[in-house]
């Protein structure tokens, strides 16, 4: 079994990592929810049904930790950068070519204003290109729901970004 755990992480945990920083913006959350979710899947690894993809029940595993984590920490925050460090660690999680990072930062710290349940549709949907449909499965929730919060996700973007412009 640690050799079939070692070749999850192997090539599940970028992936994970990514999803991570996506969901928290903040580099010690990640990691913290990281080692979470594979602790988590690792006990439930006999409850894992091999004819489903993996990384979907590996996903769904995360975004269930995060959110027992918000409910618990409540960690909706206005997004502060206390030290230029901490801005450029940011700025280094984000999934994008070098000289484009400073036209994504907007967008990152508009997506990190989201409330929880907005902020994992939209990195799951644009940032891992999930669908809908698969969106319903990884947050158990109908696709109608799934659709909704993308709308309404996509609403408080184009204001809190229509703002930043003025």
């Amino acid at each position: 079994m640690k050799k079939q755990v070692e070749e999850y992480i192997g090539e599940h945990g970028l992936a994970l990592t990514k999803l991570c920083l996506s969901l928290t913006n903040n580099r010690s959350d990640a990691e913290d929810l990281y080692q979470s979710t594979w602790e988590k899947a690792i006990r439930n690894l006999r409850k894992y049904d091999s004819d489903r993809p993996f990384e979907k029940w590996l996903f769904t595993i995360c975004v269930n930790t995060y959110r027992d984590r918000v409910r618990r920490y409540d960690s909706r925050k206005i997004v502060h950068f206390s030290t230029d460090e901490d801005q450029e660690r940011f700025l280094d999680s984000i999934p994008c070519e070098d000289g484009d990072r400073d036209e994504y930062l907007a967008l990152h710290l508009a997506v990190r204003k989201l409330k929880p349940s907005l902020r994992e549709a939209v990195v799951l949907y644009y940032f891992r290109d999930y669908s809908v449909a698969q969106l319903s499965e990884i947050l158990g929730i109908p696709e109608g729901t799934v659709k909704s919060r993308l709308a309404a996700a996509r609403a408080e973007l184009r204001k809190e970004l229509d703002e930043d412009d003025e």
